[in-house]
């Protein structure tokens, strides 16, 4: 009984570490604000608290029902590759304009920052995907009294990828103090969000193709 739950659990923590792994908007968010020196323990909280609330949501029923519509789920590939193309042209016009050093002073500032964590955590197509359609429909298709265990790992990894991230980041602050540095992550993020945003749309263009293909 206690190696089931601990193989549950690992599998979700697993599962978990290798989708939060890969860089998104949000991480991006948390990298500015490490090595920024900005209020990133609320940007970490909030973006936890994202990835659990969705990973709940989507092992509870909603991943499941998503999975059996591949049109939904193309249509749901595209929308993220539209926002991570959104994403890396903000960044990039950032760099052209030379507007890459984020600015923390202020209290409206702040409240803008963590409205857009807030955006970035449950507005954000790239974040459903990783947290209601794939794992979500992963734990759905447990039983029942294993479904908890294994969201609850999944739940686990998002907490520590995040706080890793964020203290990590607060280590290269020193490497940040030049605007240069800061236009040269921009760059990086921008391209990085358009590779990943062409991952999407070919694998929505796969979708699509065996949509077409179960109608034929």
């Amino acid at each position: 009984m206690l190696l089931n739950f601990n193989a549950l659990y690992l599998e979700g923590l697993l599962l978990g570490m290798g989708l939060f792994a890969a860089p998104g908007p949000k991480d991006t968010l948390v990298i500015r604000q490490g090595v920024g020196r900005g209020p990133i323990w609320a940007v970490v909280a909030i973006c936890v608290l994202a990835d659990v609330l969705l990973i709940a949501v989507g092992v509870a029923g909603l991943g499941s029902l998503l999975g059996s519509r591949p049109g939904v789920v193309a249509l749901l590939l595209l929308s993220g590759a539209a926002y991570l193309l959104w994403f890396g042209g903000q960044r990039l016009l950032a760099c052209l304009r030379n507007q890459s050093m984020p600015n923390t002073q202020g209290g409206h500032s702040q409240r803008g920052l963590l409205r857009t964590a807030l955006v970035l955590g449950f507005a954000n197509p790239y974040a459903w995907l990783d947290t209601v359609v794939l794992i979500g429909s992963i734990g759905a298709a447990k039983p029942t009294g294993q479904q908890a265990l294994f969201a609850s790992g999944a739940m686990t990894a998002s907490l520590v990828w995040f706080v890793i991230l964020a203290l990590g980041c607060q280590r290269l602050t020193r490497l940040f103090q030049a605007p240069v540095v800061w236009r040269w992550l921009d760059a990086g993020v921008a391209v990085l969000m358009v590779y990943l945003a062409g991952m999407l749309i070919t694998d929505s263009v796969g979708v699509f193709q065996q949509v077409i293909g179960v109608r034929l």
